[in-house]
């Protein structure tokens, strides 16, 4: 090991710095990934809460009135509409905010 002077210091810094790119690159990503998982959560919420009340409605069990629906400590609202193209059909949906602030519904349609 002769002539061993090297520049330790620099390299270190020169590896942490890469190091902190890397570190930054990927934090964005891991938010919005945790983001996009708490949305499929609540989605699967919805679409849970818009077949068992689509259901009921088939049974007779409830009416075809719209409603605030609070599910878990979150809002969800269920409203009813007439299938024009389809006679006979109702469409429910179910609305709720998701963790973007953005407004989603889910819906489907379900024999009068």
């Amino acid at each position: 090991m002769r002539n061993c002077k090297g520049y330790v210091y620099l390299e270190l810094m020169a590896a942490f710095s890469v190091c902190i790119l890397l570190v930054l690159a990927i934090l964005p990503i891991l938010e919005e990934l945790l983001t996009h998982r708490k949305d499929i959560a609540v989605r699967t919420e919805a679409h849970h809460l818009l077949y068992e009340r689509l259901t009921a409605f088939m049974d007779g069990e409830i009416d075809a009135v719209g409603q605030e629906i609070i599910y878990k400590k979150r809002s969800y609202e269920l409203v009813w509409k007439d299938q024009g193209d389809f006679p006979g059909m109702i469409e429910g949906c179910v609305r709720y905010e998701d963790g973007t602030g953005k407004l989603e519904s889910v819906c489907d349609a379900a024999k009068k």
